[in-house]
This record gives structure tokens, sequence and C-alpha cells, in this order.
């Protein structure tokens, strides 16, 4: 008979384990199985099994002892105002831990040592989180939350105990989750007193009760201020947040304009950086029922997560420190621990846009605050912009001379034969800066002018001659033709017996684009009516009063800036015939640029200019309009002549006779009537009551 050193737990236990003999040199077990034996003599069953080996192993039973354990921790609540350490600083907890045992039969009674190992802080360690304790009288090669002590228990209900004590850290921020223990003893060896059973067998250590587990679980509550009667702490957080920029000199907070779906915008130009504004605050869901929510919110934190675009930079605004990482994609913030009720924290995120591509589109912030007080429906929140390229391009103008004059004679179109015969000249010049990245970047881009060449009835009003740019090499503005189409010389007069003929005759084409806008087609009419005579006109291609050629010019790859410049002459017989009453006229010139790109956030902010030119008619000119003196006078003379035939009239009439008194005056004839005396009977005179006379009452009796 083989026998096992193995023990196995009895059926009590409900313990399941597979025999497999290899442990007694058994390489096969037979199907031949005897239980109920008690071959050792300790009053537990054991099992004899059969091999192919001519063999049989027994498995002898140990025996089972039930711990009963005692815990208590003193204090029972922690009180961080209060140092309870002795000889040192700190908030000290004692555990006391005490042990006995029972077993079967009453008269087994080894010497048993348990193993107690005290682990403190489980919970939060589980979550990957420090630990806020440490045990004293630890050994060197423990952790600092754990502690491993001996018990002695001299037989069956013999208790003995065990004291450990743990130190709260200082400065610790989770002051509201309790501080979780995990004691758990096993059995380190056992002597016997005597042996039971037949002398010749090893007396076998006893094993422990699966039930109740060898391990307990405990924890130390802090005590929770400003969580209402019933301890709960029950926060009512609210986050929101805005999106801005600061000012260069005071660094204030400037909020994004909105868009017509009130989403805020930020422009990429020459800003480098974008500052989130976040606003966390602790009130009272209910006013009328504060008790109900809205306590201190303990360890307060905001995880702010950022896009690969953007990148933690710095912080403004209340007190709040911020963690972050290596790459600044995340930054965790606390924000109050505890965030009392009716509390409100703001502050201010910078963050970098050194990311921002073209493609960017918009700017998402992923933000999730967490308390440990009791808030369940409390959801991340993100913080989204939508994000535009602002291209930092700049358009000016300016005319000299900004002030013209016409007068003289008409002269016809084929009677010009240098530009000095077509007016007075005069200089635009349109400035286009870059101060940020190359247009290429972003597409194609060109500076379109809008020029007033000519009335609405197709005469002359500003005729271009030259065109020139200056800081981009290679650049040719369109249409060519548009530049001097007569040809006319500057010092000497060229041949032009071929341009002589109507004014409707050009010598380029005109497309549906180069008109803007297009005229009436039927009868040619004045510029000017008889109503806006000796007024101050304007002449405006967007107001119709003026027809325009459109000049456009590629701006390429550049920077700095780029000057166009065109040289024109005021067409000076098109001003006297159509102007000669108006006091003044404004000619309006406008520019903007436009640019072709797939990117469709991009945007243009400085990209439209207009330049005005004042043109008067020089004096003398509107006196040659004037009413002749001697209309004026033959005007007062039958004017006299017709007041005196209308006083004749009236004369005649009778209007200006005169009415005596006595005519108008009604007459009437006196009567005298003769006084007569008067006699009178009799001088009495006897005083009758009147009925109606009223009776009046002081009220005294």
């Amino acid at each position: 008979m083989t026998f096992s050193q193995e023990c196995h737990h009895s059926i009590l236990n409900l313990f399941v384990k597979v025999l497999d003999g290899l442990n007694a040199g058994v390489k096969r077990l037979g199907y031949s199985i005897s239980g109920g034996l008690d071959v050792d003599g300790n009053f537990y069953p054991d099992l004899a099994i059969g091999s192919l080996s001519d063999q049989v192993v027994l498995y002898r039973s140990c025996p089972v002892v039930h711990v009963i354990r005692d815990i208590s921790i003193e204090p029972q609540y922690i009180d961080l105002t209060q140092h309870s350490c002795q000889g040192q600083d700190g908030v000290c907890v004692d555990v006391k831990a005490c042990y006995t045992y029972t077993a079967y039969p009453d008269s087994y009674s080894p010497h048993i040592t348990l193993g107690v190992h005290f682990e403190a802080d489980i919970e939060r360690r589980k979550l990957s989180l420090p630990h806020r304790v440490h045990f004293l009288g630890r050994s060197l090669s423990e952790p600092e939350y754990v502690h491993s002590v001996e018990v002695e228990l001299h037989g069956q209900k013999h208790p003995d105990c065990q004291t450990v004590t743990f130190v709260v850290q200082e400065n610790i921020q989770d002051k509201l989750r309790p501080v979780s223990l995990a004691i758990t003893h096993t059995i380190r060896r056992s002597r016997h007193h005597h042996q039971m059973g037949h002398k010749h067998h090893n007396q076998l250590s006893p094993v422990l009760s699966l039930s109740p587990s060898n391990t307990l679980y405990s924890e130390v509550n802090f005590i929770r201020e400003g969580c209402g009667e019933d301890k709960i702490c029950q926060s009512n957080l609210q986050l929101s947040y805005q999106f801005g920029t600061k000012a260069p000199i005071s660094n204030a907070f400037i909020p994004l304009p909105r868009d017509e779906s009130d989403v805020p915008v930020f422009s990429l130009s020459d800003q480098r950086s974008v500052v989130l504004e976040v606003t966390v605050t602790n009130m009272p869901s209910d006013p009328e029922n504060p008790q109900e929510d809205g306590d201190d919110a303990h360890a307060t934190q905001l995880l702010v997560s950022l896009p690969n675009t953007l990148s933690y930079s710095g912080l403004m605004g209340q007190q709040v420190l911020c963690e972050v990482n290596q790459n600044g994609s995340q930054a965790l913030c606390e924000l109050g621990n505890p965030l009392k009720r009716e509390a409100t924290v703001k502050f201010y995120l910078v963050l970098s846009t050194s990311g921002i591509t073209i493609e960017t589109t918009s700017l998402s912030v992923h933000l999730a605050l967490s308390t440990i007080s009791e808030q369940p429906a409390l959801a991340p929140v993100t913080a989204y912009a939508r994000m535009v390229i602002e291209l930092p391009l700049v358009l000016s103008g300016l005319a000299h001379p900004h002030q013209l004059f016409f007068s003289g004679a008409v002269r016809g179109e084929s009677a010009m034969a240098s530009l000095q015969d077509v007016g007075s000249a005069v200089d635009y010049e349109f400035i286009v800066s870059n101060t940020g990245q190359s247009l290429q970047t972003f597409g194609s881009a060109s500076l379109n002018i809008l020029w007033p060449y000519e009335l609405i009835n197709r005469k002359w009003l500003l005729y271009p001659s030259a065109l020139q740019v200056d800081g981009q090499p290679h650049t040719h503005c369109e249409p060519q033709s548009a530049l001097n189409p007569l040809r006319l010389a500057l010092d000497q007069p060229p041949q032009t017996e071929n341009l002589k003929g109507s004014r409707k005759v050009r010598s380029h084409l005109e497309t549906k684009d180069d008109l803007i806008p297009k005229s009436p087609v039927g009868k040619i009419t004045p510029a000017v009516s008889a109503s806006e005579r000796r007024k101050s006109l304007t002449l405006d291609c967007l107001l119709g009063s003026a027809r325009c050629l459109l000049f456009q010019c590629p701006l390429l790859s550049f920077s700095g800036s780029i000057h166009f410049r065109i040289r024109a002459h005021m067409w000076n017989s098109t001003f006297i015939e159509e102007f000669p009453s108006v006091s003044a006229v404004e000619l309006l010139v406008r520019a903007n640029i436009t640019i072709k790109s797939n990117i469709r956030h991009l945007v243009l902010k400085d990209a439209a200019t207009q330049v005005s030119v004042m043109i008067y008619p020089e004096h003398g000119l509107s006196d040659q309009h004037s009413i002749p003196w001697w209309i004026i006078l033959i005007a007062v003379l039958a004017g006299i002549i017709v007041l005196a035939l209308l006083v004749c009239l009236l004369w005649k009439c009778g209007f200006f006779q005169r009415v005596r008194y006595k005519d108008k005056v009604p007459q009437y004839k006196a009567v005298k009537i003769l006084r007569q005396e008067t006699q009178f009977q009799d001088k009495t005179f006897i005083l009758h009551k009147k009925q109606w006379a009223t009776h009046w009452s002081d009220g005294t009796i």
C-alpha cells in the first residue's frame, strides 16, 4: 500500500480535487475505490484507490480548523483636523485583529501559528490610483500599504490579538472614498501535543475551513462635512464653455464671433493660440429645495482631451492646477477638494494652434468633469467651434490727383490725336499686401478692378492708357487691349484714319463679363436728366450710372506688397456735354480680391476697396449756360405791363370805388313818449307770507 502525503478536504467542505496518483508514484489509478475508512485515526474519513500496478493509494483527510476572528478599528472615522499619532504629526488609525479557532474533535488542539496580512487602499489601487496611507512598523521589504504579523493560537478557544497602525498621508486629494482594508489569515505552521491514531502514521497539518473566507474586507470612512444630514454628498456640477482669444496687450478674454447657427467661428490668420473659457458651478438644482443636491463636490477634476490640431499651452484665471502629459494632448485640472456648495470656478485654457492645417475645418475639445460625490448624470461635454482660414491680404487704393476739372470746347473722338487731347490725367494705385503664407498654398487669387470706362449712353468717361505692376514680375493684367484702344500718342498725333467714325466702333472685343452692369437697349438718353441739373452726382457701375470694364490681375506667390498703377485720362468732352450744370461729379473705381480654391472655409477680410475722384466744372463754364440779361429785362417789363392791365380791369369793375358811411349804416326814426304821473291809492304795504318759503333751524329747541 502506498500512502499519499497529500491530504484532501472532507466532504463536508464540498471541495473538489482531481486525484491522479502521480505524487504517489502510480502512473494510472484503477477503478476500485474504498471510502469511509479512518485509517490514521484522526476522526476524518480516508480514501483508498486501487491502481493498475498492483498498488493501493491511500489519501488521508487533513483536520479542518474553523477560525473565528474579531476586527476592531479605532477611531471609526478619520478626522483630518485631529492629529492622533503619538510622537509625530498625522492621523493614525489602529486596527486590532483577534483570532481563535475550533476543530473536530474537541480533543484536537494543536498550537497553530497564523500569518495575518494587512493591505490598505485596495479599491484605489484597483483603479491605478496612488495609496493614501502607510503602515508603521512594517518590514523594509514590504510596500507602504502592506503589513504582515503572526498570531499564536495555543489550542482551541485560546484567542490571541495583534494591533497594527497606519498613518494617513498629508495633503491627500481623495477625502471622500473610505480607506479599504483587506485582512487575510493563513496557517503558517502547527505543533501537536500528542499524536492521534496509529503511531506509524505521520500527523497531518490542519487546513482552514473554506467557509467563511480567510479574507475579511473592512473600511474606514472620513468625516464628511458639507454633505447634509444624511452624510451623503450629492453634488450638482454644471459645466459651460466659451471659445475666444486674448487681447495682445492686456490678455483680456475676447469671445469669438458666432455665425447664424450660434456656433463660434475661429478665424486663423496671424493668431497662434485660441482660449477656452471654462466655468464650473455647484449650485442646487431647485432653489426652493436646496437640500436635495448641491452638496460639496469632493475631488472635483476636469479631464481635458485635445485633438491633434491643438495642444496645451498655458492657463489663465483662478488658481487651478493642471497636470499635462508629455505631448500636451491631455490636461487633468484640480478644481477643488471639495468644491463647496454654491461655488463657481472660472479659468481659461490657452491652446496652441500650431497643429492646424488647411484641411482643418473645426475645433473640438472633450471636457470630462468628475467627482467622487454622488452625481450619476455627470456626462462629458464637447466644446465645438467652426474654423475658417482668413487670408492676411489687405487691399487699399488711392488716386492722384483726387480732384479734376473740365472746361473748354467739345471735341469728337476722331479729333483726338494724343492723350493730352482727351483731358486731365489721373493716376490710380492699388496696393495688395500679404503678411502670411504663400497664396499658392490656398489656391489661385486675382485682383479685380471695375473700371468705369464709359457712360450708359456709350460716351467715353475714363480712358485707360497704361497699367504697371511693381513687386511681382511677369504679371500681366487682362484685357491688355483695353489699354489705350485708340492708340493715341503721348506727344504727336498718330495716323488715325482707321479709327475715325462712329463712337460705337471699338478696337477691342467686349464680352458679357466685361460690362458691369448692362445698359438698357433702346434709345440713347443723356447721362443727366433735367431734374438733376445743378446737383452733385455719383458715377458708379454698381449703381448703374456707368459701364465698367473688368481688369483681372493674377496674384501669384509673393510676400510683402504689390503695387498696381493705372494711368488714365478724364474724357473732357463727355463731361462738357453731359455735366455742364452739375456742381460736382464723384467717379468711383472699385477693386476686390477673389480666390479660387477647393478649401470651402477660406475667407478674405479686407478684400475690397473703392477709390473716389471728385470732378468739378471750371469757373465760368456754368456761366455759359446762364440766362441772358435781356431776357430777364423783357420778363420784368412784361410783368409790369400785366400788373398794370390787371389794375385797370379792377378799376373798371369798381373795385377801387369808395362807399359812403350813410349808405351803409341803416337809419331809424325816434318816437317821443310822454311822461305820466304815477298815483298811489294806499301807501300801506301788506306783507304776505309765501307758501314756498323755507324754514331754517339752527338745531336748538
